[in-house]
């Protein structure tokens, strides 16, 4: 029997896609894995908050080495700042997402700012893990510096957005400063927040927070439409 032929081009490149898949399905096992870690970590952050959260525990929880955990996630602040980019997103989905982007109408937006706080007060970890992760991100060398800067503009972009329009449509006072409003809407939520977890959870920051929202909402509209009524 003569030797067998050996591999043409096209049984070369019979390999390669195998090889491509094998590649592909290790790299959807790694962002299975990421979402995994992640999710554990939310849970772990909003337990026992920020500083008492052990990787040794996430990594466990998940089914993977400690090592294996810090292949994906170097340390614990840059997994703190992917759960707050998740958190920020799940947001969003349940709460802005019934918001027209576009024509942002003031009104709702505070209505729905009030149920994210309604919503944040069950996840008092988490809270605690915000509270004290937007305070360190001052400094510029911080790894959390960049997503609070932008986080904080977006907002006041939004509500300034809120305020032009509302202006335009004769429904908020003409005399009205958006981004006054907007950084007075940040320092009171992160004001309350801090006196929350002092609190130990026992003040009603949620029902604060709606009263508050409430009293703005009426003093700028024109007709002093509120979110009481």
């Amino acid at each position: 029997m003569p030797d067998a032929e050996p591999p043409t081009s096209a049984t070369s490149n019979q390999e390669k896609p195998a090889r491509t898949r094998r590649r592909t399905g290790t790299y959807a096992a790694a962002d299975e894995r990421r979402r995994r870690i992640v999710e554990a970590a939310m849970g772990h952050f909003a337990e026992r908050g920020y500083l008492n959260a052990s990787m040794q525990k996430i990594a466990a929880d998940v089914g993977i080495s400690y090592a294996g955990l810090l292949h994906h996630f170097g340390n614990k602040r840059e997994l703190l700042r992917t759960v707050l980019e998740v958190r920020e997103l799940q947001a969003v989905e349940l709460f802005y997402s019934r918001l027209d982007l576009d024509r942002p109408d003031l009104v709702q937006l505070f209505g729905l700012i009030s149920e994210h706080t309604r919503f944040n007060v069950t996840q008092p970890g988490l809270m605690q893990m915000y509270t004290l992760l937007s305070a360190e991100a001052t400094a510029e060398d911080h790894p959390a510096h960049t997503y609070f800067a932008e986080r904080y503009a977006r907002i006041r972009a939004l509500v300034g957005q809120a305020v032009e329009l509302g202006i335009a449509g004769g429904k908020v006072r003409a005399d009205t400063d958006g981004d006054t409003v907007a950084r007075e809407i940040l320092a009171v939520a992160d004001g309350f927040q801090i006196q929350w977890g002092l609190s130990n959870g026992a003040w009603d920051m949620a029902g604060a927070h709606h009263e508050y929202l409430d009293r703005l909402c009426r003093r700028l509209t024109v007709d002093g439409t509120g979110l009481l009524g």
